[in-house]
């Protein structure tokens, strides 16, 4: 077994540049759609992004929330791997069969192709849960970099040799599965033996106890998911392209802040466990802070650079629809404020309130999308995120409050 250990800055840095590379490769993927090929190609990458994401929810269970504070060790590594296998062949098929209702043959399959890449992140998300108990972050940043190297390689690939954008998110998914099974898991296989099972009573209990949390960031993703899928039907699949070609820039932010947190996970869950309820107040109050500040500094960015960006990566057309571009950084920035407390509200175990929380502004994105599209066009798509998004925000807020303040109540 490797002795090397991460501190907690190095464990931050590796994680949070691992990540941060990994996702401007995948959004780069989505400028060379438009560059390579047209709007509408980047239309069709756009929806199998989407798609398949919502889909990944089930293929991860949010299992690594769980794993990650599970610092009791209530389940073990072979009985996370076993049923991550479980929910990846589940995830497989209910976005074969949602595809089959895509708007075209072609797109169906694009969301299939695209599910190869969400797979090799399933997959390698538990292992990276097992690299994160050893503290081997420097693992978890070299998968990422490894992986979004190939996905742009591929990528570019798939387009020089057949200019094909499905070939292309083909060639992506098989590279991508690659590298976890070429790196990842002989990497993490030097830290402990690495097995699964499939029948043992302990995997249904760990699948029954994730189910609230996978019903939650399965609502989280159908969030941006159904107005995506809205501006398709409603405005087309060149303004589809056209509105995640403006937001792909975006998606930086939401990956920096959501996963700059992610070591700081199981260390909050150990201050609940250990009833240090005051120390786990400080830290969640510093968050909160430090998420007034954040959007403070994307914003003034946002504003500063926004134009320049957009017309560097897609050239000055592109600026006809500036409009969509602040209220999508709205949007990213507040996804990573539910990430990041979706993770602290598991690691206090309040599941079922954060589901029934999620459900809220679920339902409210469910019933008004069509409305706020129909009235603003592609920025009511962005509107109606923003207004679910901040409904569940306040609500996890108000739920981890509550609870740890009556738990030091009870304590006292």
């Amino acid at each position: 077994m490797s002795e090397k250990k991460n501190t907690l800055a190095q464990a931050m840095a590796w994680n949070t540049a691992g990540n941060l590379v990994y996702s401007i490769c995948q959004w780069i993927i989505t400028i060379l759609a438009v560059k390579l090929d047209s709007y509408g190609a980047a239309g069709y990458l756009s929806l199998a992004m989407s798609t398949s994401s919502t889909f990944s929810t089930i293929a991860m269970f949010s299992m690594r929330n769980y794993q990650v504070s599970d610092v009791k060790a209530e389940f073990k590594d072979p009985e996370y791997l076993g049923s991550r296998l479980i929910t990846c062949i589940m995830a497989v098929i209910l976005c074969s069969i949602y595809a089959i209702n895509s708007t075209s043959a072609y797109q169906m399959w694009c969301i299939d192709a695209f599910m190869l890449i969400r797979l090799a992140e399933s997959i390698v998300d538990v292992i990276h849960g097992i690299n994160q108990k050893y503290d081997r972050y420097d693992l978890i940043g070299k998968s990422y970099f490894l992986r979004g190297i190939a996905t742009d390689a591929a990528f570019i690939a798939g387009f020089i040799f057949f200019k094909d954008i499905l070939t292309a998110i083909l060639l992506t998914g098989i590279a991508n599965l690659l590298i976890v099974f070429v790196y990842d898991v002989r990497q993490t296989s030097r830290l402990e033996k690495l097995s699964l099972v499939l029948k043992d009573k302990h995997i249904a209990v760990l699948l029954r106890k994730c189910t609230p949390i996978v019903v939650t960031s399965f609502l989280l993703s159908m969030i941006p998911l159904l107005p995506r899928t809205a501006v398709q039907t409603i405005l087309g699949n060149d303004i589809l392209g056209i509105y995640s070609s403006i937001a792909s820039p975006t998606l930086v932010v939401q990956v920096f802040a959501a996963y700059a947190f992610n070591p700081l996970i199981p260390r909050i869950s150990a201050l609940y466990i250990e009833k240090k309820y005051d120390a786990f107040l400080a830290i969640f109050h510093k968050i909160l802070i430090f998420f007034a500040g954040f959007a403070v500094i994307v914003c003034a960015g946002g504003m500063l650079l926004g134009r320049w960006g957009l017309n560097l990566l897609y050239g000055p057309t592109i600026l006809e629809s500036y409009n969509l571009f602040m209220p999508l950084v709205w949007c990213t920035i507040f996804t990573a404020y539910i990430w990041i407390m979706d993770s602290i509200v598991t690691s206090i175990r309040k599941i079922i309130p954060m589901m029934l929380a999620m459900a809220v502004g679920f339902a409210v994105c469910f019933f008004f999308t069509n409305t706020f599209i129909n009235t603003y066009g592609s920025n009511g798509a962005s509107f109606i995120q923003i207004i679910s998004f901040v409904i569940v925000f306040i609500e996890l807020i108000v739920i981890t409050e509550v609870t740890v303040l009556k738990k030091k109540k009870e304590t006292a």
